[in-house]
C-alpha cells in the first residue's frame, strides 16, 4: 500500500465494569483457572484440560473453568469425562450476560489461553482489568500483551510441563503481576482508547 504514516490502536477495556472489587462468587478452587472464547481446534483447550492431573500433582486444589462454545464443545465434554477430571474442570458453556461473565474473571486467580491464533484478544484485557495475571501461548498476539503489561509470563510450547511451571510461579506472585495488569487496562481503558481515535481522526482532517 506504499509509505503510509501508521500507528496501532490496541482493544479497549471498560475498566469501571471489569474490576477488581467484585465479588468471587465462582471460585471453587486453589488457583482458579479461567479460559473464556471460542471452542475451536486452534484455541487448544484440550491442553489446557490434559495437563490439569499434572498440575494437580503440585497443587492439589487447582480447578479449571472453560466458557465458550463451539465446533469442540461435545469433544471436551467426552475428554473431561474419560479424564475424570469433572472435579477439577468445569465446561460452563457460552455466557451471554456480562454481568456473570465479569464476576468469572472475578473468581479467578489467573486467566490462561493456550491458543495459536489471535489478533488482539479480548479476554486477557478483561482479566487485566480484574487485576488477574496471565499465564498466555507465546503466539506474537500474547506476547505483546504480556511485554508490555508484565503482567504475566509465557509458554513457548505446548508441553505440559512447561505450562504448569509457568502457572505455578505465575500464581505465586498472582499480587504484584494482577495490580502490574490493572494498570495496564487503565491506560487501555475506553476512554483512553477513544481518545487515541480522536486525535488521529483530527489529525487526518488537518492533512
Amino acid at each position: 500500500i506504499g509509505n503510509i504514516s501508521l500507528q496501532v490502536i490496541s482493544n479497549g477495556v471498560d475498566t469501571n465494569f471489569y474490576h477488581p472489587k467484585l465479588t468471587s462468587n465462582f471460585k471453587k478452587g486453589s488457583p482458579q483457572l479461567l479460559f473464556v472464547g471460542g471452542l475451536r481446534k486452534y484455541k487448544n483447550v484440550k491442553i489446557l484440560i490434559s495437563m490439569m492431573p499434572k498440575l494437580l500433582e503440585k497443587l492439589p486444589d487447582a480447578h479449571l473453568q472453560i466458557i465458550g462454545d463451539g465446533d469442540e464443545y461435545e469433544n471436551l465434554k467426552n475428554f473431561i469425562r474419560n479424564k475424570e477430571l469433572e472435579k477439577n474442570v468445569e465446561l460452563v458453556g457460552k455466557i451471554i450476560d456480562n454481568e456473570q461473565l465479569r464476576l468469572y474473571f472475578a473468581s479467578c486467580d489467573l486467566y490462561i489461553s493456550a491458543s495459536s491464533l489471535e489478533a488482539c484478544p479480548v479476554p486477557p484485557f478483561e482479566a487485566m482489568s480484574c487485576e488477574k495475571p496471565l499465564v498466555l501461548y507465546g503466539i506474537d498476539p500474547h506476547k505483546e500483551i504480556i511485554n508490555s503489561s508484565n503482567s504475566g509470563l509465557i509458554f513457548d510450547s505446548l508441553n505440559e510441563d512447561e505450562i504448569c511451571e509457568k502457572i505455578h510461579e505465575v500464581f505465586k506472585n498472582k499480587i504484584n503481576l494482577g495490580k502490574k495488569g490493572r494498570t495496564f487496562a487503565m491506560n487501555h481503558s475506553w476512554l483512553n482508547v477513544s481518545k487515541l481515535f480522536l486525535n488521529l481522526y483530527e489529525n487526518f482532517s488537518k492533512n
